[in-house]
């Protein structure tokens, strides 16, 4: 079971959710299963629990307003194991980063 990221573009006119346009602006498929195994790896011990709301099954978004926590709990990620690893880390990395700097954009974790 792999976490596919999502950066996605939120356009809404008022406060209706039928009025929420979304779309995506760039995605990372967890296909070889690196971002969940470090999830794995890390979730409830007590030091990310922003992490920790990641649900391998479900669905979380997180806003822009959520990303400075977002980017530090992913500093404690140091013990990843291998390239594959510190590949998908970094781009995560990159996408949340992305989405600190814009209010229109939330960062959407996909489980299997």
């Amino acid at each position: 079971m792999g976490v596919d990221v999502e950066l996605i573009r939120i356009e809404q006119q008022g406060t209706s959710p039928r009025r929420r346009h979304e779309s995506q602006v760039a995605a990372i498929g967890d296909v070889d299963f690196h971002l969940a195994a470090v999830l794995e790896r890390v979730q409830r011990q007590g030091r990310t629990p922003m992490l920790d709301r990641i649900d391998p099954y479900g669905l979380l978004e997180l806003t822009s307003v959520e990303m400075p926590q977002f980017l530090s709990e992913l500093g404690v990620l140091v013990e990843s194991e291998g390239a594959g690893e510190e590949k998908i880390l970094d781009a995560v990395r990159r996408l949340a980063e992305r989405c600190r700097d814009s209010a229109t954009l939330c960062l959407r974790f996909v489980g299997d």
